[in-house]
């Protein structure tokens, strides 16, 4: 399990681009073939924000604890950083005639595009399974709302794009109006 872990987010650190939200779709499609649920990721999202680090290191330690304990944690954690202790020194060193090269300009603009197609399709993805309780957009047949998920939902949304209330504070809120609700 540990070498499968090892694999798994070497390969997320390998082929993901756009940064750590880009990655999640990445790390949900790997955590998945271990048994992770839409639920249990979207906990592991919700933790993103607030235990501060990278998204990528985190996540990867969050699925690698659940599925192999504290090696498979310290594992997975490793093999996402890998492909950064390799290249950004090589990088680095080349940075002039990089920056400059315009097939690679182009190559990565597209990958920043394809990266918010990544971000969006995990968000409606999360979104579907939290407030709608349909594990995916593709069964739309059964929905059944969940209120107080919509409307924490919205209220947050709303808060953040118009009063520029800081998203690590609406997590909190969140957090403590499902508790309220869900378990008191």
């Amino acid at each position: 399990m540990i070498i499968k872990i090892f694999i798994s987010f070497l390969k997320v650190a390998f082929l993901g681009f756009g940064g750590g939200y880009a990655m999640l779709s990445l790390i949900f499609d790997e955590a998945s073939k271990f048994g992770m649920t839409l639920a249990e990721f979207a906990d592991l999202n919700a933790l993103d924000l607030l235990v501060p680090g990278p998204i990528a290191i985190n996540s990867a330690t969050y699925v690698g604890q659940i599925y192999g304990g504290f090696i498979g944690g310290l594992v997975a954690s490793l093999a996402v950083c890998i492909p950064s202790l390799v290249f950004v020194p090589i990088f680095s060193r080349n940075e002039d005639r990089i920056k400059n090269n315009d097939y690679l300009n182009t190559i990565l603009s597209s990958i920043k595009a394809a990266s918010v197609g990544l971000i969006f399709a995990v968000s409606i993805n999360i979104m579907l399974s939290n407030v709608f309780n349909v594990p995916n957009i593709f069964s739309l047949q059964s929905i059944n709302v969940n209120w107080l998920s919509l409307v924490i939902l919205i209220s947050a949304f709303v808060l953040h794009i118009r009063y520029d209330i800081n998203p690590i504070i609406l997590t909190l809120g969140a957090g403590v109006i499902g508790w309220i609700f869900y378990y008191i």
